[in-house]
C-alpha cells in the first residue's frame, strides 16, 4: 500500500470519528476539510496511475503555476508530514547517505519515500534560495540521483518593480521550457490561473475576520486548529471550507466558548515549524496558556498589511505569482521574517514567544539572537528558544521538549501571580 492510499484510510477514519465521537475542542469544519484532502488525494494517486507529470512548483514560489499548468502537485514535504510510519522513512534516508542528523529530517523523508516507491518520483522540482536552504539541496540531490530534472528559480530579495519583473520574466520562461520538456501534456492555462487567484483573493477578506476574532481574549481557537487553519483556498470547495471555518469560529466566539478553559495567558508560537512528533500546544494549554495561531509568521499577515507588493497597483496573473513568491516572510531579507514576528505578537497581545528552532533551518537557527531582541526590546516579552527536529526524536525526545514548556510556563505564571 502506498503513501496515498494509507492516508485516504486515514483520513476517512478521522472522519469517522468526528461522526462518531466528535471532540467538543475541536472544529466541526475540520470534517470538511478531511473530505478535501480525500478528493486531493485521490486526484495525486489517479495522475500517478495516469503517469501524468509531478512538481511541487517550489511551494511559495510557483506551487499555483504549476497547477495551472497541468502538473500533479507533489505537496512538496506534505506526505512527509502525514505518514504513518516516519522511522521508516527516516532510517532509509539515512541508508541512502543523507544529512538527516545534521539538516532537517523532514525535506530529507520525500526522497526517501519516492525511492521505497510510495510517492511518485518527482518530474521537476522547482530550487530557489528562500529559507529552507536544505529543501533546496534536496531538489538538487534528487536531480542527480534519479530522472528528476532541477528548474531554478532566481526570486529576489527586493520588493520592488524591477525584482517584480525579474521575477516574472522568470516564470515565464519556465512555462516556455516546461512546455518543450512536456509537449501535449504540459500547458500554461491562464484562466485557470485566474480562477485559483481568485479563490485566494476571496480568502484574504475572511481570514481578517478569523483573525479579529482570535485577537479577542479568551481565543475561540488554539494550537493546532488556530488562526486560519490550512490557510488560503485556491479551489470553490476549498473557500466553502474557509467560511464554514469562519462561521464556526464566530458561533463561538459570539458564545464566549474559549479553545482554552480559563485562558490565563497567551503565546505566540512561531518559527517556521513544531514538533510532528507530538502536540506541544496541549502541553501549553494544561497550563491555561493558549496559541491563538498553530504557528506564527507567513505572507497573509504582510498581505493585510499592505506590506510589499499588497494594495497597489492590479498586478497580472504571473505578477500575482512572483508577488507572492517574493513577499514571502521565508524568502527575502531577515528583517521581513522577524517583522511578521514582532507584528503578530504586537497583534495578538502575545504573552510570550516561542521560537522553534528546527535543527537544520538556515531561517530559525540564523534568526534566532534578532527575533528574541526585537521581541525584549519592542514588546518587553519573554521568548523561549527552543531546540527540536520535526519526526526525529533522537535530537530532542517528548520527555525533554514537554519539560522545557512546563518549566516556561510555570516562569510565565509564576510573574503574573498567576500560579
Amino acid at each position: 500500500m502506498n503513501f496515498y492510499e494509507e492516508y485516504i484510510i486515514k483520513l476517512q477514519k478521522r472522519i469517522k470519528k468526528i461522526d462518531e465521537d466528535p471532540d467538543p475542542a475541536k472544529l466541526k469544519s475540520n470534517k470538511l476539510r478531511y473530505e478535501l484532502e480525500i478528493e486531493t488525494t485521490k486526484k495525486q494517486l489517479e495522475a500517478w496511475q495516469q503517469g501524468r507529470p509531478f512538481s511541487d512548483g517550489g511551494s511559495a514560489t510557483a506551487a499555483i503555476l504549476t497547477l495551472a499548468m497541468g502538473f500533479a502537485p507533489m505537496g512538496s514535504v506534505g506526505p512527509a508530514f502525514q505518514t504513518a510510519t516516519p522511522q521508516k522513512y527516516l532510517e532509509r534516508a539515512r541508508a541512502l547517505g543523507l544529512p538527516v542528523d545534521k539538516s532537517c529530517d523532514m525535506t530529507m523523508m520525500p526522497f526517501a519515500m519516492m525511492e521505497c516507491g510510495d510517492v511518485p518520483m518527482e518530474d521537476v522540482a522547482i530550487c530557489d534560495h528562500h529559507c529552507c536552504t536544505p529543501m533546496m539541496l534536496r531538489g538538487i540531490y534528487v536531480s542527480h540521483s534519479s530522472k528528476t530534472m532541477t528548474y531554478y528559480i532566481d526570486r529576489g530579495v527586493e520588493e520592488n518593480e524591477a525584482t517584480l519583473k525579474y521575477v516574472t520574466d522568470q516564470l515565464g520562461e519556465f512555462i516556455e521550457w516546461a512546455e518543450k520538456k512536456f509537449p501535449g501534456v504540459i500547458k500554461y492555462d491562464e484562466d485557470k490561473l485566474i480562477e485559483m487567484q481568485s479563490y485566494s483573493d476571496a480568502s484574504r477578506p475572511i481570514l481578517d475576520e478569523i483573525h479579529e476574532m482570535i485577537k479577542h481574549k479568551p481565543s475561540p481557537v488554539s494550537g493546532r486548529g488556530g488562526g486560519g487553519g490550512p490557510g488560503g483556498a485556491t479551489s470553490a470547495k476549498g473557500l466553502e471550507l474557509l467560511r464554514a471555518r469562519r462561521d464556526e469560529i464566530a458561533e463561538r466566539f459570539e458564545k464566549g466558548i474559549a479553545a482554552v478553559p480559563g485562558e490565563k495567558l497567551r503565546v505566540l508560537w512561531c518559527g517556521v515549524t513544531n514538533p510532528v512528533f507530538m502536540d506541544p500546544y496541549k502541553v501549553l494549554a494544561k497550563w491555561g496558556i493558549a496559541t491563538p495561531l498553530g504557528l506564527g509568521g507567513g505572507t497573509w499577515g504582510r498581505m493585510q498589511r499592505g506590506v510589499g507588493f499588497w494594495g497597489t497597483r492590479k498586478l497580472t496573473p504571473l505578477e500575482k505569482v512572483a508577488a507572492r513568491s517574493i513577499s514571502d516572510y521565508r524568502g527575502g531579507l531577515g528583517s521581513i521574517y522577524v517583522d511578521e514576528i514582532v507584528w503578530l505578537a504586537k497583534d495578538l497581545q502575545a504573552d510570550a514567544v516561542i521560537h522553534y528552532n528546527m535543527r537544520g533551518c538556515t531561517a530559525a537557527l540564523g534568526l534566532r539572537k534578532m527575533v528574541e531582541d526585537r521581541i525584549e526590546e519592542e514588546l518587553g516579552i519573554p521568548t523561549l528558544q527552543l531546540e527540536g527536529a520535526q519526526w526525529d526524536t533522537s535530537y530532542a525526545s517528548e520527555a525533554q521538549i514537554t519539560a522545557k514548556l512546563d518549566e516556561f510556563s510555570q516562569m510565565l505564571l509564576s510573574q503574573r501571580d498567576l500560579t
